[in-house]
């Protein structure tokens, strides 16, 4: 059997993927308010939030859920990509709102120092940032970030897609208004999902626009047919529902969202010393290094080719390229989700004999 270490999507647990099996339901009966009310109730608790929404669709859908119900054309919407989801979700801004973009180098991570000058000149309303740059294996210091930008009267968005549940992270004790993140990340369900979550202040701020440029991701009729009968606006993939209750009793049987931030940060912090006993550079700024993936550089694109090809190959492990300025010479291992130490080491092993020829 192969092993998938792509930072998503990630291997799904024999009991989630069965858990889509069962006999199909319509999304307009009792047994789904019952699904989808224990989703809701769930991530209010687990993001702190004051709304919750499951929309089926990418986590890229998600995002740009949040930015068209949040922002409106005369916002100023401060952006700060440092990699290539940045730089998406900076696009994505820029279709609905005036995007002030401040770009950090790809592999370098934003502190409050180096945000807040950008912040004080910026006279934007939003902030608009990612917490775990996927592309480069880069974690944000949104929780410093997102207060400052607060007590300067901002709105704060942030893409959690490649972070939840794998980094530490609440609503409320990091000043976030928006969070996104996708099933098929950290929390290990099929992908096919956005879950999302609102501050008091974004859900009120939505509630009261006269128009929001979109009927699909219309919040508005998400709230209301939730607050009318715990269902969907529209049709769910019902079956990704059942498998993402079945992700989150995974997750609670495990021990909750501090055991699966210690599980995470320890197995990254086993990856970053094993590969750099190898002599590998890392993509990311020290200090700055994700939780749930580790991008290194190798010492050129064949011996990154070469490395990524007789994984696959010989050992039957994927892992994938990085993305910028590491395209060619980079890589990207995951450690994200339900995984296990052993694959890890297997990689981390097989990697080891096949840089030494």
């Amino acid at each position: 059997m192969s092993v998938l270490l792509a930072p998503g999507p990630v291997p799904v647990l024999k009991e989630i993927s069965e858990a889509q099996c069962k006999e199909m339901i319509t999304h307009r009966s009792g047994d789904f308010t019952k699904l989808y009310g224990d989703l809701v109730t769930r991530l209010k608790n687990y993001f702190g939030a004051e709304e919750a929404y499951v929309i089926t669709g990418s986590g890229a859908l998600g995002l740009e859920t949040l930015i068209l119900n949040l922002c409106e054309r005369n916002d100023r919407v401060l952006c700060l990509p440092n990699g290539e989801f940045g730089d998406h979700q900076a696009t994505t801004v820029k279709v609905y709102a005036d995007a002030v973009v401040q770009r950090l180098e790809d592999g370098k991570g934003w502190s409050l120092e180096r945000a807040k000058p950008f912040i004080d000149e910026s006279r934007a309303n939003v902030l608009a940032m990612v917490y775990n740059e996927t592309s480069m294996g880069v974690r944000n210091d949104i929780r410093e970030i997102c207060k400052y930008a607060k007590s300067k009267g901002m709105l704060t968005i942030v893409d959690g897609i490649s972070a939840w549940p794998g980094t530490e992270f609440s609503m409320q004790e990091f000043f976030v208004d928006a969070f996104v993140t996708g099933s098929q990340k950290g929390i290990a369900a099929p992908p096919g999902m956005a879950l999302i979550g609102l501050s008091k202040e974004a859900a009120e701020r939505y509630s009261k626009r006269a128009n929001i440029p979109s009927y699909y991701c219309d919040l508005r009729r998400h709230k209301k047919r939730y607050l009318q009968d715990q269902q969907t606006p529209n049709t769910p993939a019902v079956t990704l529902f059942w498998a993402l209750q079945k992700a989150f009793d995974v997750l609670d049987a495990g021990g909750g969202l501090p055991a699966a931030v210690k599980r995470h940060r320890e197995a990254s912090e086993h990856v970053r010393s094993r590969l750099k006993a190898m002599g590998f550079h890392l993509t990311a700024e020290a200090g700055f290094e994700s939780n749930t993936v580790t991008g290194f550089v190798c010492r050129d694109a064949e011996q990154a080719k070469s490395i990524k090809a007789k994984l696959a190959t010989d050992y039957q492990i994927k892992i994938v390229g990085a993305r910028g300025k590491y395209k060619d010479n980079g890589l990207r291992m995951a450690h994200m989700g339900n995984f296990e130490m052993k694959d890890l080491d297997a990689c981390l092993d097989a990697i080891g004999k096949i840089i030494q020829g």
